[in-house]
């Protein structure tokens, strides 16, 4: 999936349903540009049409997700799926580096206290299997807030995440 679709429906899968222009703004393109990324996710199942309003006597179709929590289907230990987690990790570290320097140039960065809203940090531990359990649990908690926000009025956050066994050779 290209990050242009993937910021798609990050954007509709987090709220009600909106017309291409909003995801489009979020971006940085311009609407008309998206229009075949839609068609494509659409194609996939991953983009639905949830209806049509009037702005400015214009009439725009209205898209959304067919959920607002979305999952890959493939497990990350199937040979089967390997070169798709690749495909899939880069394009979204690229999109992550998009969203981290759209935030640093917007002007709401909050750097500090618990309305924190900006994180930059890469961790590198070994920890034992009873605290990685913790973490799982910690992540998912953590998904599970940021996903049960969907549709709320705030300003939007954008998370993303890897996690990787890597070899001890691999520091050389």
């Amino acid at each position: 999936m290209s990050s242009r679709r993937w910021a798609i429906v990050g954007e509709l899968a987090n709220s009600v349903p909106k017309s291409i222009r909003e995801p489009a703004k979020l971006g940085g393109a311009k609407p008309a540009a998206l229009y075949h990324r839609m068609e494509r996710l659409q194609a996939v199942g991953l983009g639905e049409e949830a209806g049509k309003r009037v702005i400015n006597r214009r009439q725009e179709v209205l898209y959304q997700t067919p959920g607002s929590v979305m999952r890959y289907g493939l497990r990350m230990d199937d040979p089967a799926a390997i070169d798709i987690y690749k495909r899939l990790g880069a394009v979204q570290c690229r999109q992550s580096e998009r969203d981290f320097v759209r935030g640093l140039e917007s002007g709401e960065i909050n750097g500090a206290g618990p309305g924190k809203n900006a994180w930059l940090f890469r961790l590198v531990g070994a920890p034992d299997a009873e605290t990685l359990e913790k973490i799982n649990g910690h992540v998912e908690a953590i998904a599970e807030l940021i996903w049960s926000s969907a549709g709320q009025d705030n300003p939007l956050i954008v998370m993303s995440g890897v996690m990787a066994p890597v070899s001890r050779q691999d520091d050389h």
